[in-house]
C-alpha cells in the first residue's frame, strides 16, 4: 500500500510539473519540445531545452523546462540542480520547487524534498491538496520533519 501511494503521489507530481510546462504557439521551440516529450521522445526534447538553456542562459523558463525533462528522464540530480537555476534566475511560480520536491523524492532525500514541496505551497499552485497529501506523506515517515 505505501507503494502504491507514493507512485500516486509520483505521477501526480509529474503531472504538476509536466502540465505546468505546456506552451501554446507550435513554432515555439518550447511547444515542439512539449510535443516531442508527449510523443515520447524524451531524448529529443532534452537537446531542445539544453540548447535553450546554452542559447538563453537567463531564461527561467527555459531551465524549469529542462528540470521537467530531466526528471522524467529519471536525471534527478541534474533536474534539481535545472530547477534550481530555475528559481535563481527568478521563477517565482510553484513549478520549480514541484519538480526539485519530486527529484529529492526519487534521491531519497526527504528534508530537501520536504522543504521544496512547502515552498511550492507557499507560492501557491493549482493542486493544493494534492502537495498537502506529499508533505504529509514524507511527515508520516520522517518524524523529524514538520515539527514532530
Amino acid at each position: 500500500m505505501q507503494h502504491l501511494m507514493i507512485l500516486l503521489y509520483v505521477t501526480v507530481g509529474a503531472a504538476l510539473v509536466v502540465g505546468s510546462l505546456a506552451v501554446a504557439q507550435a513554432e515555439d521551440p518550447f511547444a515542439t519540445a512539449q510535443a516531442m516529450a508527449a510523443s515520447g521522445d524524451i531524448q529529443g526534447a532534452l537537446q531542445i531545452y539544453q540548447d535553450l538553456t546554452r542559447q538563453h542562459p537567463e531564461s527561467a523558463d527555459a531551465f524549469a523546462h529542462l528540470g521537467g525533462m530531466q526528471l522524467l528522464d529519471q536525471r534527478y540530480q541534474d533536474a534539481v540542480k535545472s530547477f534550481q537555476q530555475a528559481v535563481s534566475l527568478g521563477d517565482e511560480t510553484a513549478r520549480s520547487f514541484i519538480g526539485m520536491g519530486m527529484a529529492y523524492l526519487h534521491l531519497g532525500q526527504l528534508g530537501p524534498a520536504r522543504a521544496a514541496f512547502v515552498e511550492a505551497q507557499n507560492r501557491g499552485n493549482d493542486r493544493p491538496d494534492d502537495i498537502a497529501g506529499i508533505i504529509a506523506w514524507i511527515d508520516a515517515r520522517d518524524p523529524t520533519q514538520g515539527g514532530h
